[in-house]
């Protein structure tokens, strides 16, 4: 019994170090992704939250498929950009998820709370899948980039999270009926 104690308890301090939830729905000709990030905001980012700034997050989407025992990354790739910023007008805070310069969910909450949801755990997106790559197992891959920059003007910087991955398998074909 001690031994499955410890291993529960290692797998529960296995999970809470996970800096991004990730899900993954399949379908026919689509993978609907959702994700959160677990860990907590730089102080950075909550600081100008709390005082009504604009505040934008960005995660790097990635999906791959496996083709002849490879891990082929030219499936697709976007970002996924979730911005909050207080309207001083209404008195809200406005919320947007951007998905590669295209603008796919918006909202209005009160608090800067619900504002913070929004931006740590965005709506769910869906990318459409090649015809090609529709039959074949995926793996997403996601993270949170809190800033990014240069290093002597040249070289880039980010302040990230790690990179979370889910395997995805194909559906399952349907049994044609004789």
């Amino acid at each position: 019994m001690p031994g499955a104690l410890l291993l529960a308890l290692v797998a529960a301090a296995a999970a809470q170090s996970d800096p991004m939830t990730l899900a993954a729905i399949r379908e026919p000709a689509a993978v609907e992704v959702s994700f959160g990030l677990e860990a907590p905001l730089p102080d950075e980012l909550d600081d100008s939250l709390a005082a009504g700034a604009e505040v934008r997050l960005v995660y790097p989407l990635r999906v791959k498929a496996k083709r002849r025992g490879l891990w082929d990354h030219r499936v697709w790739s976007g970002e996924l950009v979730s911005i909050v910023g207080f309207d001083p007008v209404t008195g809200r805070y406005r919320c947007q998820v951007i998905l590669d310069g295209i603008i796919t969910s918006t909202g209005e909450v009160d608090t800067a709370e619900a504002a913070r949801r929004w931006l740590v755990r965005p709506p769910p997106v869906r990318v459409e899948l090649p015809e090609e790559r529709r039959r074949l197992p995926l793996k997403v891959r996601v993270r949170a980039v809190f800033s990014s920059g240069t290093t002597w003007l040249v070289f880039p910087t980010h302040e990230a999270t790690p990179w979370v991955e889910l395997a995805v398998e194909p559906l399952s074909e349907p049994v044609a009926a004789d």
